[in-house]
């Protein structure tokens, strides 16, 4: 099993506790069940009281640890005494019912959560005193001399079905913990999986983005000279074109650390963005609003580019929109999940020509909206820019669901 610090270890340890707490339920209400029928059915514990109280006193227990199950379970796994006075109950029932039909159900859920609870040395020590208990009621009650010869084969028997819940209890314990194993490993295969997928995406980014940066950096650097003694004017030129390549370049590198150190995707969508603009906020001093819907979520891959693009979003707004304040908006729409990034500040400078804002600020050199756009494509989905000299600026991501076609992004996008 992982380590009890390993988020994964946390989560497995949960998820076989469910299993474990979603049975015991499931065996206090079949005794509650069982303690109900045998009141109506049987007139003979109806007409006394003692026996009737006994039962009551049964189910209402089973009544009182179903309530509290969750604070139950967890005594129960501490404390397996607490799990003999359940017995004692159960002596109870046989001694005023009988040893035969409904009443000795009711004594077999013990062993079961035995089993299911504990290792089999106290699972057995359990099943001993049940099976004690058993026989004490059996003497006491008489029955034993009443049906000598047809029932003693049986009245030996009935006890081996405590050995049996026991090991019912113990299988099913042993199931889910191999489950949880399963789901272990297969978590930790998709983990270095993930990994190494993010590795090379992150190669790749290097290669065809910040090495063609640095490529054309040290081009132009290597014709500057010339430029020099040749056109002092062009010089200049060529070298604001470096810094501003060089400026390109930084920011790259800095986004392509951050994405290596980062590990924010690794919650839901709406928790990673809420840290992040915490973050932001703090460092930029300009009031962020994050309104996440539950449930809103994507797959790792996704949400990893939904992130990175909210991140490049609030840097153009610390740098380039002098805003007042700043809306972030994860929403599940129909076809998809939407997130948008919405400033009061300038504006983008002019209006959009014929291609749109990305094609405008490209030639413009600014390349910000230009990356985030292209990853909203490599995540299957489109984005957006509204913007107003003045008025501020929004920019609108939708992701597709599995199986939805770009048609759908653009028509949501268009709506907008």
């Amino acid at each position: 099993m992982p380590r009890s610090g390993d988020p994964s270890a946390q989560a497995l340890k949960r998820s076989v506790e469910t299993r474990i707490g979603t049975t015991f339920v499931l065996l206090m209400q079949v005794r509650v069940l069982v303690v109900g029928v045998t009141v109506v059915v049987d007139e003979r514990v109806r007409g006394d009281p003692w026996a009737l109280g006994v039962l009551a006193l049964a189910a209402l227990v089973s009544v009182v640890v179903l309530a509290g199950w969750e604070r139950v379970v967890l005594r129960l796994f501490e404390q397996p005494a607490l799990l003999a006075f359940d017995v004692l109950i159960g002596y109870a029932v046989l001694q005023v019912g009988g040893i035969f039909g409904p009443y000795f159900l009711v004594t077999v859920v013990a062993p079961g959560l035995a089993g299911l609870l504990y290792r089999w040395p106290v699972a057995a020590l359990l099943c001993a005193q049940q099976t004690v208990l058993y026989y004490t009621a059996l003497y006491r009650s008489g029955q034993g001399d009443e049906e000598t010869g047809i029932a003693l084969p049986l009245l030996i028997a009935l006890p081996a079905f405590y050995v049996i819940g026991a090991l019912v209890g113990t299988v099913l314990r042993r199931l889910f913990d191999e489950h949880a194993a399963a789901e272990e490993s297969r978590w930790r295969m998709e983990a270095q999986a993930m990994a190494a997928e993010e590795r090379t995406r992150l190669a790749r980014e290097m290669h065809d983005s910040l090495t063609a940066t640095l490529a054309g950096i040290a081009l132009s650097a290597t014709g500057l000279p010339a430029w020099v003694r040749k056109s002092p004017e062009r010089a200049e030129t060529e070298a604001r074109r470096i810094a501003t390549a060089a400026q390109v370049a930084s920011r790259e590198a800095r986004s392509l650390i951050s994405e290596l150190r980062d590990d924010a995707v690794q919650r839901p969508l709406g928790d990673a963005v809420r840290e992040m603009a915490t973050e932001w906020e703090s460092a930029a001093g300009v009031p962020v609003s994050v309104d996440a819907e539950p449930g809103a979520d994507l797959p790792l891959r996704a949400r990893h580019e939904m992130v990175t693009i909210v991140r490049e979003a609030l840097e153009n707004v610390r740098r380039h929109a002098h805003a007042s304040r700043v809306d972030i908006e994860v929403a599940a729409v129909e076809g998809g999940l939407e997130v948008r990034v919405r400033d009061d500040g300038r504006g983008l400078p002019g209006r959009p020509g014929a291609d749109g804002w990305l094609d405008a600020l490209a030639r413009d050199g600014h390349y910000g909206l230009v990356g985030m756009h292209e990853r909203a494509h490599r995540a299957g989905g489109r984005l957006a820019v509204a913007s107003t000299p003045g008025g501020g600026t929004a920019i609108t991501v939708l992701l597709p669901d599995e199986g939805s076609g770009a048609e759908q992004a653009r028509a949501a996008l268009g709506r907008h």
